[in-house]
């Protein structure tokens, strides 16, 4: 879909000048500014929808692995984060881990292993997104609902990402939660 678009669009922006310079009766009062003008909105357009999908690329990645979090599914988890050797960064509170494996075997599987914890809710929503190239940021917030030993908590946390473009695919560098 989002090739067709700018195909669309990018044949509109060069179709107007085009036509102006092929000999066909044009109005003697063409202006070449208002041409110009026209295919550089017509770049910015395209521009502007690429960022949009590149947000909501971000977006959804964030919203599967805080999915995967909910199901404590770790091997599902790694597919959306920069797996190797230190890529991968975490800091949750007081803690952090400096790399996927650091993460998985230090945190993530000793917590989710522990039968007194039992997640009912993982979400994150309310996204700032910024993209720039193969780089994007994100803030959101964090909605919990679990019980530890039996006693229910409902919380509501901030959470800061950076992700890169790998391949075409949206991975997780960088994750800051408080």
């Amino acid at each position: 879909m989002k090739n067709i678009t700018k195909t669309l669009i990018v044949g509109a922006a060069f179709a107007l000048p085009l036509a102006a310079c092929s000999g066909a009766q044009a109005p003697q009062d063409v202006d070449d500014t208002k041409i110009e003008t026209s295919v550089v909105e017509v770049v910015e357009a395209v521009k502007e929808v690429d960022i949009a999908a590149a947000r909501q690329a971000v977006q959804a990645t964030l919203n599967n692995y805080a999915k995967l979090i909910d199901t404590k599914d770790v091997a599902g988890m790694e597919a959306h984060v920069l797996p190797d050797g230190l890529d991968f960064t975490i800091f949750e509170g007081k803690g952090k881990n400096i790399g996927w494996a650091d993460y998985r075997d230090n945190h993530l599987a000793p917590e989710f292993d522990n039968p007194d914890l039992v997640f009912t809710k993982y979400e994150y929503s309310n996204f700032n997104t910024n993209v720039s190239g193969d780089l994007a940021t994100a803030t959101f917030l964090i909605d919990m609902a679990y019980t530890y030993k039996g006693k229910a908590s409902d919380v509501t946390r901030n959470g800061t990402a950076i992700l890169k473009n790998v391949d075409g695919s949206w991975k997780v560098a960088h994750l800051h939660t408080s």
